[in-house]
């Protein structure tokens, strides 16, 4: 009897069981984005099928420059290894490159009603964008491999100063053969990112090669300082010496001129800055002239000057603020 009574009790659990509502879920395109070799897809999700379009491309843009920026990350990737800094660098072109991409030529690959919110999922040719990065791609590599093959010195710094320039481009070069590799599988990158790992790998030997002694008169120390900042912000060493054949020597002397002009104190300093090797061979020379005021006294109207001297500095590079020719 009790063994019919607990049958009876099961079966009607199971029936339960069977008859309560299932919950509802996000359908898997949704939830696993696909990916393949010829489409590349987003999802979105709003309150109408237009703004989750909206919101899928957005969403297409961002993943895109993240995806190509994790590639980097890869330590078989034939950049490595990168340094934090210069990652954070490409990472921030590529997310630069997705959002000026057109995606406007989409296609709505599905689309769903969900928890009152509007599903879709589009998708866009890979080739397409390939074809709308590779001009642009191909012809800043091709400057930037012209502007290293036309570089014509032997002096160590001269060649850190010119390499220097083009590292600035680096980082987006470096981004746009990324996109190039990531939308088309089937592309040989190789050529591309051997030279840019020769650059890179060259450019980090000098660095770590070169030593400018830096030298000041007297009234010249505030201004001094912004050098050697700006000298170890490029990574160079500023060991006092010239016993190395890289090392050079960087000569700052100033003259400086004081005067009231009506409530303010006025202070107006002609610096100089001459580079000599180790033989003491001048290698450059450039001068500039600073002025700066305050309602407080003369050395406040300098430090006045000396931080307009940092601003120009960050304008125009420490290299050519010193007198290398580009």
């Amino acid at each position: 009897m009790y063994k019919n009574i607990f049958l009876s009790l099961f079966i009607v659990a199971i029936i339960a069981g069977c008859s309560a509502p299932k919950p509802e879920v996000a359908p898997e395109w949704y939830t696993n984005v696909p990916s393949d070799s010829k489409l590349y897809y987003a999802v979105g999700a709003s309150d109408s099928k237009d703004n989750s379009t909206k919101a899928a491309i957005e969403s297409m843009a961002e993943s895109l420059g993240a995806k190509v920026a994790g590639k980097f990350k890869d330590k078989e990737h034939p950049l490595q290894p990168l340094e934090n800094e210069t990652l954070e660098k490409i990472s921030k072109h590529t997310l630069e490159i997705s959002k000026k991409l057109s995606l406007q030529n989409i296609k709505l690959e599905k689309s769903t009603r969900f928890k009152g919110r509007e599903l879709v999922l589009i998708s866009i040719p890979r080739a397409e964008l390939f074809e709308k990065i590779k001009p642009i791609s191909d012809l800043q590599f091709l400057r930037l491999r012209e502007a290293y093959t036309l570089r014509k010195t032997s002096i160590t710094i001269k060649k850190f100063a010119l390499l220097d320039e083009l590292m600035e481009d680096f980082p987006r070069v470096a981004a746009l053969v990324g996109y190039k590799k990531f939308l088309l599988h089937s592309y040989n990158a190789e050529n591309e990112f051997k030279f840019l790992k020769e650059i890179k790998d060259e450019y980090d030997y000098l660095k770590s090669a070169i030593n400018i002694y830096l030298l000041s008169d007297a009234n010249s120390r505030i201004f001094a300082h912004n050098i050697r900042a700006a000298i170890k912000q490029k990574g160079l060493s500023t060991k006092n010496s010239l016993d190395d054949k890289n090392s050079v020597k960087l000569l700052i002397t100033s003259e400086t001129s004081e005067v009231q002009n009506y409530n303010f104190l006025q202070s107006k300093s002609l610096i100089k800055f001459t580079t000599f090797d180790n033989e003491n061979k001048q290698l450059a020379f450039r001068q500039h002239t600073f002025v700066g005021q305050s309602a407080k006294d003369f050395q406040d109207a300098k430090e006045h000057a000396s931080a307009d001297m940092k601003r120009k500095i960050k304008k125009l590079s420490l290299f050519d603020f010193i007198g290398f020719e580009k």
